[in-house]
């Protein structure tokens, strides 16, 4: 069977995908929420940075669907160069992806890779797939579909903790979390009744929630940094989407503590069967010495068993500054980035660059700029 690998520019073409792709990731292995079109649709929407535009790589086999990366396309400084870049449609927004590939095209993922490295098609530097689940076995997958191997470096650890069985799991807690916990239970009840919600809500009820929980993160570090996830109109109108669309399928899910009856903290996640992807987080500044957040997460593992969660999944964490949820459990996903440099003389120099940290390089690739 032929297949035809192609390049679509622009937002249109891939809201004209929709139905294809939808069958497309819902049979292909290792899809997450971020993979999924309410996830993709709203990023088209409302996700791409300024100086970036949409493009979507299809790979057909005969009349179906075999592969398709919703991208975006731009300029950035990668090694202290300025290199045109092809990422993700949601990056830096979106945790653990998987790559829309069928699972029965053996052929698909090695057009996907040539489509991705030929800059006379691409218009791209380098591709830059991020937090792909190493469980997801890409890297082997890449050696054995690729004539050009991309460079594959760690990117995340995202703790995820069993909570099925909720006496086994705190049983399975260390005596210095069991103690935190405890110290944090009596100390914030000095200030008041405290109280733990677990919402799921309609549609109708997103544009009153969101408010109160982007409030929260306003005063939080993240708020005063202006990194939260509501910071700016952009990003709220692209929560807010993703949020109506993932409450009319009843797959989002905030979970609240109040203390005397005034939120204090919240945890923002998505429903992705009996996971809970622990999505974001947040809590005044003024609260720290309150542990709201640790508590909140105590409640929410709690109750998880009993609200028909099985797994408690962080779905990204930073390996500089280890998730909360770490203090569970030493269980974690590894995340890779996968890097494909361009089949090109700017490519092999962008790689030495990037991979070997070579000046010779770098210098190079200035003076062709300068040129």
């Amino acid at each position: 069977m032929t297949f035809q690998a192609t390049w679509h520019r622009g937002a249109e073409p891939l809201v004209a995908l929709e139905s294809s792709y939808r069958r497309l990731v819902s049979a292909a292995p290792h899809m997450t929420v971020f993979n999924e079109w309410p996830w993709i649709h709203a990023a088209a929407l409302h996700g791409v940075s300024e100086g970036r535009e949409v493009r979507t790589l299809t790979v057909g086999e005969g009349n179906r669907l075999v592969a398709c990366l919703p991208m975006t396309f731009g300029r950035e400084r990668v090694a202290g160069l300025r290199v045109r870049t092809l990422r993700p449609l949601g990056y830096p927004l979106s945790d653990r992806i998987g790559i829309p590939v069928a699972a029965d095209s053996s052929g698909a993922l090695a057009h996907v890779i040539e489509a991705l490295t030929d800059p006379k098609v691409s218009g791209a530097d380098v591709a830059i797939l991020s937090e792909l689940p190493e469980t997801a076995g890409y890297r082997a997958l890449f050696d054995k579909a690729a004539k050009h191997a991309p460079h594959m470096k760690l990117c995340a650890r995202a703790p995820i903790l069993d909570v099925s069985d909720r006496d086994r799991m705190k049983a399975g807690l260390s005596k210095s979390l069991k103690s935190r916990i405890a110290r944090s239970r009596k100390k914030i009840k000095t200030s008041g009744a405290v109280r733990f919600e677990r919402v799921v809500p309609r549609p109708e009820q997103v544009p009153n929630l969101l408010p109160d929980i982007a409030a929260i993160e306003a005063k939080s570090w993240k708020g005063v940094a202006g990194v939260g996830i509501f910071s700016t109109p952009r990003r709220f109108a692209f929560f807010e989407a993703v949020a109506l669309a993932l409450a009319a399928e009843g797959r989002l899910e905030i979970l609240l503590l109040f203390l005397n009856d005034e939120l204090v903290s919240y945890r923002f996640g998505f429903r992705s069967g009996a996971t809970f992807l622990d999505y974001n987080f947040a809590h005044p500044l003024d609260c720290d010495a309150l542990s709201v957040g640790r508590l909140l997460l105590a409640d929410a593992i709690e109750s998880a068993s009993s609200a028909g969660i099985q797994v408690f999944d962080a779905s990204r964490g930073s390996l500089t500054k280890p998730n909360i949820l770490h203090d569970w459990t030493d269980n974690a996903i590894e995340h890779d980035e996968a890097w494909f440099f361009a089949r090109s003389v700017w490519g092999d120099l962008l790689r030495l660059a990037v991979v070997k940290a070579r000046p010779m390089a770098k210098r190079l690739m200035r003076r062709v700029e300068m040129a």
